[in-house]
């Protein structure tokens, strides 16, 4: 019985499974991503917080990340500036497996070099 009710209580707050809860790293278009997940928060969709990196340091620094999980459905996102762009937007979202994120990202800026059409990237945990 004591096995049960602890098996119950991990399937009910999420603790057992699906945790974003690090670095991940992949590549898109010449973009080299990080998404450093800091946090993440249980509830009917986990929500996740942490930074997101590139190395287009012109076109997006380090920015605030958010992002959800429902299921194996992932999305990251977050907006950071760099000097030829007020504005610059990424988005990531994909079907997360335990150890990859396998997806899209798309990054959309007020600079025109910084734009990118939304393109296959795979995340890996480090």
């Amino acid at each position: 019985m004591k096995k049960w009710v602890a098996c119950m209580a991990l399937a009910v707050c999420g603790c057992g499974g699906n945790n974003l809860v690090g670095t991940w790293k992949g590549s898109a278009s010449g973009w080299d991503v990080t998404v450093n997940v800091k946090e993440q928060y249980s509830s009917s969709i986990v929500a996740v917080t942490g930074v997101l990196s590139t190395n287009k340091a012109t076109c997006f620094n380090n920015g605030t990340l958010a992002g959800t999980l429902a299921e194996t459905s992932v999305e990251f996102g977050g907006s950071g500036s760099g000097s030829e762009s007020s504005n610059t937007i990424i988005q990531i979202d994909g079907e997360y497996d335990g150890e990859k994120i396998t997806g899209y990202f798309e990054a959309a800026s007020s600079a025109t070099a910084c734009n990118v059409a939304r393109t296959s990237i795979t995340l890996t945990r480090q």
